[in-house]
């Protein structure tokens, strides 16, 4: 339960970038959603946080390209820190027991809908909203995950900026399936700038290392997981 919990901190008390946590319910209901609820929401979606991070003096050295000013004024507006989730679908265990959905989403509001129980033994519903970046329902393909999540921060790199995106939330909540494909994506991306006038004069390096970190061990996946 050591990490439902620290996912559940993440998920509640996001604060950057306009996170929020707001609980609306009927009057006599528990201010506080049903800790016996956090596994299984968490089983429902995946959290994908892009940073990114510029030096004071690498701010000034990418100042005299004057073409990048055209580069839009999307690359100006990514927070330092972005949290985006994604829904995943019911798997086919979950039709076949019959759970509820009780996750929905809205633009960049995601709903959790509680079951609970007055002290009359009376039905309701409490409703739990939490405000993200952008919150991707479960119908949204890799391509537009890809659109709102690490294109916009393909640019700035080039802005002598470090850029990181990772995947974070339960076993099963679709962490491998959302990141498995930005990789190359990114890459195709990173190439295409590259060969941009621009930065073809600045003779830019790229490198590549695709690791993987399983079991407190680190595997080189481009060296046979040596």
């Amino acid at each position: 339960m050591q990490q439902s919990n620290a996912a559940a901190m993440a998920f509640y008390d996001h604060a950057g970038g306009g996170g929020s946590f707001n609980n609306a319910g009927p009057a006599g209901g528990d201010a506080g959603i049903d800790q016996r609820l956090i596994p299984n929401l968490l089983m429902q979606v995946n959290v994908l946080l892009i940073a990114k991070e510029q030096s004071s003096a690498d701010a000034s050295a990418s100042s005299f390209i004057a073409n990048e000013k055209e580069i839009s004024t999307r690359e100006n507006n990514v927070a330092k820190i972005k949290v985006v989730v994604r829904k995943r679908p019911l798997n086919k265990k979950e039709i076949y027991q019959k759970k509820d959905n009780i996750v929905t989403v809205d633009e960049n509001v995601l709903t959790v809908h509680e079951p609970k129980l007055k002290v009359d033994l009376t039905a309701y519903v409490e409703k739990h909203e939490f405000c993200f970046d952008a919150v991707l329902d479960e119908h949204v393909t890799n391509d537009e995950v890809y659109r709102v999540t690490v294109e916009p921060i393909i640019p700035i790199i080039f802005q002598r900026t470090k850029a990181t995106c990772f995947a974070y939330g339960q076993t099963g909540s679709g962490k491998t399936f959302t990141m498995q494909p930005l990789p190359l994506r990114a890459a195709q991306d990173l190439i295409r700038f590259l060969h941009q006038p621009v930065y073809h004069s600045q003779r830019f390096k790229l490198w590549l290392s695709y690791f993987e970190i399983y079991d407190g061990k680190l595997f080189d996946l481009l060296s046979d997981r040596k």
